[in-house]
């Protein structure tokens, strides 16, 4: 069990060596680091490189302590503390604890509150004083999103729709995406002021692609099911409803950014987005072979390959837009860019899920994949990512659905020696995803034992 002790608890023993033991500042950190190392003790959220004694004496306690004076009297003089604050809440997650204990959050939400009334009445149009505030916000929520309150959320879509300025909403939306990163209940909180027709205007914005950046990690993040806490989100329901009304907009714009800084954030955004098959029917029909432009046009840049991979995979849930990407001719692409970047592990896991996804219940197309040289460079991607599990599984996944409905087609793997492949997987991963790897060895023909899930008792039953 992992043990912890409070901030003061360890600003008392480097005091204790400063004091007792008549070591410089630097000397009693380095001892009372190894002191409690040595007991098992977890400092990640303790702030071990100040030695002003202890308590309010840190410099982030002393930031906050003028800082709620001086909102008092001068506000303007609040904001020549904002660079340490931000600075000192940049360091580490323990600074930023430290910061809310002493109140932080509520001293720069009444600041905000604040600045936006002035910056919207006209008695103040500096933009750069609102957005220093708001990144102070940001920095202090940034690992700890409990902070965020009602109070907080009205504040932040106030500030999405009362104004314009490029900028402000683009710190808006950082707060947004700090705010709803593991934390399903500011999700909900944000989604349920009616963002979308937020969203909608911000991506209407297309000559500013920083603030179009942002808005669509946002779309990600309001998607999200990464808060252990909560038993069932929304994610689903966010995606399906962000998806009904954006997909068609994020269509266009991704026809319009073929290439980056862009173009794989839309594709990414618009892959969490497709959880339905009306969805995926809606992007295929706006789609006007946008994706082989964009394949065409960044063949070899592997990362926007990852995410039109991803984007594919989530299109071919839907098997009237996958039979249309492959008489489109999806197949020779996908094929090229598997063997093209094959060194690659990320871009040959999804490469190969895609794969999986286009030949899935359809042996037309694993025909068309086969001949087009899928086996091999499967085959030597297997070899070449040999340890890497997910490259395993998901090459596991592709033969299998190439070849379950089409047994022809084994012949080719087990010439190219996929079941010894295949049986080395079998001997690294068996306890990870060994039923994938023996279904694969199965549907290829292959001797391999198959664990029975589940055998009766052989209790009589009473008649």
């Amino acid at each position: 069990m992992v043990r912890v002790i409070s901030q003061e608890t360890y600003d008392e023993v480097v005091k204790e060596n400063m004091d007792e033991l008549d070591m410089t500042p630097e000397e009693a950190i380095k001892e009372a680091i190894a002191q409690f190392e040595a007991q098992g003790v977890d400092l990640s959220n303790i702030m071990k490189d100040l030695a002003l004694g202890s308590g309010d004496d840190h410099l982030i306690s002393v930031i906050v302590c003028k800082l709620k004076e001086s909102i008092k009297v001068d506000q303007d003089e609040a904001l020549n503390h904002l660079d340490i604050f931000i600075n000192e809440c940049n360091k580490d997650i323990a600074h930023r604890l430290k910061a809310g204990k002493d109140g932080a959050y509520n001293v720069l939400i009444e600041l905000l509150e604040s600045k936006y009334k002035a910056y919207t009445t006209d008695l103040c149009k500096d933009e750069q004083v609102l957005v220093k505030v708001i990144d102070s916000v940001v920095s202090l929520l940034n690992g700890q999103p409990d902070l965020l309150d009602q109070n907080g959320v009205h504040l932040i879509k106030r500030l999405l729709d009362n104004t314009n300025n490029a900028e402000i909403l683009t710190a808006t939306l950082r707060l947004i995406n700090v705010c709803c990163l593991k934390h399903e209940k500011n999700r909900q909180n944000i989604y349920n002021t009616n963002i979308i027709d937020n969203l909608k205007h911000i991506l209407s914005v297309k000559e500013n692609k920083k603030l179009l950046g942002e808005c669509l990690q946002v779309v990600r993040r309001l998607c999200l099911d990464d808060d252990v806490r909560i038993e069932f989100g929304k994610a689903h329901e966010h995606a399906r409803e962000l998806g009904s009304h954006l997909l068609e907009q994020l269509t266009i714009l991704l026809q319009e950014n073929t290439k980056p800084p862009l173009v794989s954030e839309l594709m990414l955004t618009m892959a969490t987005l497709l959880v339905r098959n009306e969805l995926c029917a809606k992007v295929a029909e706006a789609d006007n072979g946008v994706l082989f432009t964009v394949l065409a046009d960044n063949f070899d840049n592997v990362g926007v390959v990852q995410q039109a991979n991803k984007l594919i995979a989530a299109l071919a849930g839907n098997d009237d837009v996958k039979r249309q990407l492959v008489k489109s001719g999806i197949v020779p692409v996908s094929v090229a860019l598997l063997s093209r970047h094959c060194s690659n592990p990320t871009a040959t896991a999804l490469s190969l899920k895609c794969i999986a996804a286009l030949t899935l219940r359809e042996p037309s197309h694993s025909v068309q994949f086969v001949e087009n040289g899928v086996a091999e460079a499967i085959v030597h991607c297997l070899k070449v990512h040999q340890h890497n599990a997910t490259v395993q599984k998901n090459g596991c996944w592709a033969v299998r659905n190439i070849v379950a409905r089409c047994r022809d087609l084994n012949a080719k793997f087990l010439e190219l020696g996929i079941e010894a492949v295949l049986t080395k997987t079998l001997e690294l991963f068996s306890s990870e995803f060994g039923f994938d790897i023996k279904s694969a060895l199965r549907d290829l023909e292959c001797d391999v034992k198959l664990d029975e899930q589940w055998t009766g008792k052989g209790v009589e039953i009473d008649q």
